[in-house]
């Protein structure tokens, strides 16, 4: 466990993605050896979202403070603001998966997926997910679909996986709202600023940069605003208005025809060389390295 005082570890998408094909996505079955050590059991956090299917086994994972019984199958929803812990009563096994939001970068529309829907809150809905058997056979189809475009990529594989992991999304949005009771408590004040904030960040990225403008507009202090993003999402105004400037730099990359110049332009940047360093710097390689499909990742 960690200890009292200590920081929460945090891992992010260098320790998760780097090493595998897909800068953005990552997904693994996996099964629990008896005889091994179980990793990451001390209370963490990420940077990405992350789903956990647990197909068979039992436990308690706590998420925010707050315990969880589970018993496979089931599906557990983390978005980047949770701290969580899984405590095992012994082996399980199911499917890891893990993405930001700029795997949808190669799939046009899809950026509002997730503030739509609201498939990862936990404000109304519980983080985790009972399914039953119909769930299960539809889900293990998609799933299934999704490790395999990983295990053997080609070309397309970033738009077959970014297409199958919004229809797996939407699929687990129709359950959790099937689940959901008649009766649900109000949202939180903070959270409905934290949503108002993150739909004027998709009105706005491409003019307005700065932090400031954004508290502005909510009324707010910047300091305000960095501890609801940091509440609710774990990252502070600027990384996200960053993210999602990159997520829209790599669509256009990817998509387009357009220059590096009509991009920085489009994008609200200066000039293009002032656009080039910010992609580099934030994303570890050229806009056309990117456009390539043959990255250059920088030291």
């Amino acid at each position: 466990m960690t200890k009292a005082g200590a920081p929460i570890p945090v891992y992010n998408e260098a320790d998760s993605f780097a090493k595998h094909t897909f800068r953005d996505f990552y997904i693994a079955s996996y099964q629990d050896s008896p005889d091994a050590g179980l990793k990451r059991v001390a209370p963490h956090r990420h940077t990405y979202y992350e789903i956990i299917w647990i197909t068979e086994g039992s436990g308690l994972h706590v998420i925010d403070f707050k315990p969880y019984a589970f018993k496979g199958p089931c599906l557990f929803l983390l978005q980047p603001s949770h701290i969580h812990q899984i405590r095992k009563d012994g082996p399980t096994k199911g499917y890891v998966l893990k993405f930001n939001e700029s795997v949808f970068a190669v799939e046009a529309g899809a950026e509002n997926l997730l503030l739509k829907y609201g498939i990862f809150d936990n404000i109304n809905v519980q983080p985790v997910l009972h399914l039953d058997a119909a769930a299960v056979v539809l889900l293990n189809d998609l799933m299934q679909k999704m490790l395999q475009e990983f295990k053997q990529p080609t070309d397309l594989s970033e738009v077959i996986i970014a297409s199958y992991l919004k229809i797996f999304l939407l699929q687990v949005y129709k359950l959790k709202d099937a689940n959901q009771q008649e009766t649900q408590p109000t949202p939180e004040p903070r959270y409905l600023q934290y949503r108002t904030f993150k739909q004027m960040l998709e009105e706005r990225y491409h003019h307005q940069h700065a932090v400031q403008d954004y508290a502005d507009a909510l009324a707010v202090t910047p300091r305000t605003l960095n501890e609801i993003t940091h509440k609710y999402a774990g990252k502070n105004v600027s990384q996200l208005i960053k993210e999602r400037l990159v997520l829209e730099a790599k669509r256009l990359l990817h998509h387009g025809h357009l220059s590096v110049k009509e991009i920085a332009a489009q994008l609200g940047f200066e000039d293009a060389a002032y656009f080039t360093r910010f992609f580099t710097k934030n994303t570890g390689t050229s806009p056309i390295a990117f456009r390539s499909k043959e990255p250059v990742l920088v030291s």
